[in-house]
């Protein structure tokens, strides 16, 4: 430590509550960008925001140097205000837990993804990888980063070695929440509440916890046992749950304020399928994605016939695609009314969906489901010439007059969306939009009605897990900052530029080829429901983990820091932040 250390320095810092305070700071603390892993330990620790994490620039200037095309100086800077973490709904830093698994400290990277994570086996195999989006090595060299693999594996592994330990809450706050739904987002509000120390209830309407996971995600993503433990785990002890319980009949809001509950989060999704509003929609073996599924999960029979149409262009309408392959069907075919390039479904389902043999046929719309004794046997389509939106997200496909054409369709399943129960919302006092689905008045899922917030596929979204979860998140901080008299706002988090001389130039970064993830055989797949994406070899993820270029490390806005210590304590590796001189906001950094 340095002899300054006993000199102190003023920092006049600027609190929550609008004051001005004058503080003697006696250190500040100094960070090792070599050996920063970029974990975000530190970050969420920090009391005042102090911490911030850098994005490195990365050349790709010379062609030498570049294996893809260059890069002009404006180009590479609008780079470098993107990153991984950035990217996760959730709150991940993946360049920590990669890294440490390229040391082959898979307990270290497990504490990580676990403090933030209530799912990770179940992220690990169905989130929607938002974060190798942005994955700066599959951008600019070869394959973005394995996240999401590697999270299965540290979830499989923790699960295996007896680390995956069920969560233990305590009750030290005597304020009742009331949580409806026990899906993604209702878990994670549930489980972040109860950290803090709310009495917690979920309700539930159905006999079990995981919501459309347990209904509607086919086991050959997602098997039952991996959602069926990480569910227990997350809600472990000290969240109470009630099944068979309906929030807004049975219990009322009414009933639940009088029984002392300070507090509701709506989290009970879209639950009812959708049929597009076509002739012939209601013709024996035309279904809604939903009951197809649901039907399917439940192991209830399921009249399917050989050609078989989805109608739909996301990733329900893959797994919808995929499933009828399994039950039998001797042609699937996908049709949505985007381009292939425009599908919402993502470019890996796609891929998936092909190779075990979906027919696509892209830019399309339905407009009549034709029968025999009022039983499906073909659907008209017309060519789509542009798709218009509106205010609610809702989409409506101009068509093009005459070269449509007709298929063949003995069963017709239209995955084009889902509904929530309306009538039921509105019964509980809540202002709707033109959707139907509950009003929100921030991010943070504030509804009209006092004391009730909203979270996941019940206000609409992506419908993906991890964004749901975030959303269960964001309501949690909502209830704690109404619970607590605080304003709540959505944390809108950005990188800052490292200096030029952190540069990283690819040509000096070690040469290896991108890691391929093992999968079923398209035969062997298609034979049953077992899971088609198998768990990556430990050893050969911690090498391909070296391939993180590391662009990320974290430094210190010496202006906020007040040099307490507490990054230093939380930081994981132990070495990377020390105490030194104070430094004032205007020595940098």
């Amino acid at each position: 430590m340095s002899d300054e250390l006993g000199k102190t320095l003023e920092a006049s810092l600027l609190w929550s509550d609008g004051k001005r305070r004058t503080l003697h700071k006696g250190a500040s603390p100094l960070v090792n960008s070599d050996r920063c892993v970029n974990c975000g330990t530190c970050l969420r620790s920090c009391p005042t925001g102090a911490i911030r994490e850098a994005q490195r620039q990365i050349c790709r200037l010379c062609p030498d140097c570049a294996e893809g095309g260059i890069m002009f100086p404006r180009d590479m800077e609008a780079l470098t205000a993107r990153s991984c973490s950035l990217a996760c709904p959730l709150g991940h830093f993946p360049e920590g837990y990669l890294n440490l698994i390229s040391r082959g400290d898979w307990k270290g990277a497990w504490s990580l993804v676990s403090a933030v994570n209530p799912l990770p086996g179940v992220l690990g195999r169905i989130c929607a990888r938002p974060c190798e989006e942005e994955c700066k090595r599959g951008i600019l060299i070869d394959r973005p980063m394995p996240i999401r693999a590697a999270k299965r594996a540290l979830a499989d592994w923790a699960w295996e070695n007896g680390l995956a330990e069920k969560r233990v809450y305590h009750r030290n706050l005597d304020i009742r929440v009331a949580v409806a739904g026990s899906g993604p987002a209702g878990v994670t509000a549930a489980m972040d509440l109860a950290s803090l120390g709310y009495r917690v209830t979920v309700f539930e309407r159905a006999p079990r916890p995981g919501g459309m996971l347990r209904l509607a995600v086919p086991s050959f993503r997602l098997p039952d046992e991996i959602w069926e433990r990480e569910f227990a785990l997350a809600l472990g002890d000290g969240i109470e749950m009630v099944y068979g319980a309906t929030v807004g009949i049975e219990p009322s809001l009414d009933e639940l304020e009088r029984d002392g509950f300070r507090a509701v989060i709506l989290a009970t999704g879209a639950p009812l399928g959708v049929k597009l509003p076509i002739p012939g929609n209601d013709y024996q073996g035309v279904h809604d994605a939903v009951s197809f599924m649901a039907a399917v999960k439940q192991g209830r029979p399921v009249e399917l016939g050989e050609q078989v149409v989805v109608i739909g262009g996301g990733s329900v309408a893959t797994d919808v695609a995929r499933t009828a392959l399994r039950k039998g069907a001797r042609e699937v075919q996908l049709v949505c009314i985007e381009q292939e390039c425009d599908m919402p479904a993502l470019s890996w389902e796609v891929e998936e969906a092909k190779r075990e043999g979906v027919k696509f046929l892209a830019g399309f719309a339905p407009t009549r489901v034709t029968s025999s004794w009022m039983r499906a046997e073909a659907v008209e389509l017309a060519r789509v010439s542009a798709i218009r939106c509106d205010d609610c997200g809702r989409l409506t496909p101009e068509l093009k007059a005459g070269n449509g054409m007709t298929v063949k369709a003995d069963t017709v399943i239209f995955a084009v969306g889902q509904a929530v129960e309306s009538r039921h919302l509105e019964r509980m006092g809540l202002e709707l939009d033109d959707a139907g689905r509950p009003r929100v008045l921030d991010a943070m899922g504030t509804t009209s009605r006092r004391g009730v917030f909203v979270a996941g596929d019940v206000i609409g979204g992506k419908g993906s897990a991890v964004e749901a979860m975030a959303s269960g998140r964001r309501a949690a901080q909502a209830v704690d900052a109404y619970l607590q008299g605080k304003t709540a706002q959505s944390e809108e988090r950005s990188v800052t530029g490292a200096p030029l001389d952190e540069k990283i130039f690819p040509v000096r970064l070690e040469k290896l080829e991108p890691m391929m993830l093992p999968h079923l055989g398209r035969e062997q797949a298609l034979a049953s429901f077992a899971e088609v994406e198998l768990p990556p070899d430990a050893s050969a993820l911690e090498t391909d983990a070296r391939r993180c270029m590391r662009c990320g490390y974290v430094e210190v806005d010496h202006e906020l820091c007040i040099g307490c210590g507490v990054c230093r304590q939380a930081c994981p590796a132990g070495d990377v932040i020390t105490m030194g001189a104070p430094v004032s906001g205007g020595d940098g950094s």
